[in-house]
């Protein structure tokens, strides 16, 4: 049973994935299984927030909050038609239930192959 989040406002459906490079091209492979998504809560960060994020590397687009899962920065999120590479990822948050992590806005590629979790998480 999944818990609920902490700030359950603007839950959204998200897809998470990863890059494999191969020798025959590269993979696209999901976290999660076949026709599932994850729910997150996601917003947009302040102008204040991305002028802060300049001092120190490249403005963040969107923060989302997810269920505790495996991710790490570099991988992908599928979200509002648009792809965003993860930037930060901070394990932190709301006492190890929640991720909360940073993703920006990059360009859509094609994949040679893409693969889905068998997982049931």
């Amino acid at each position: 049973m999944l818990k609920k989040f902490l700030n359950p406002a603007k839950t959204r459906s998200i897809k998470i994935f990863k890059e494999i490079i191969t020798d025959n091209g590269t993979i696209k492979e999901y976290i999660h299984p076949l026709n599932t998504t994850i729910k997150a809560f996601v917003r947009q960060l302040s102008a204040n927030e991305m002028a802060t994020a300049d001092a120190i590397q490249d403005a963040s687009d969107i923060e989302f909050t997810i269920h505790k899962r495996n991710i790490d920065v570099g991988m992908f999120v599928e979200f509002n038609n648009s792809t965003y590479q993860i930037s930060g990822v901070d394990f932190r948050e709301f006492y190890k239930a929640d991720i909360t992590f940073r993703a920006n806005h990059v360009n859509t590629k094609d994949y040679d192959e893409t693969r889905w979790s068998d997982e049931n998480s």
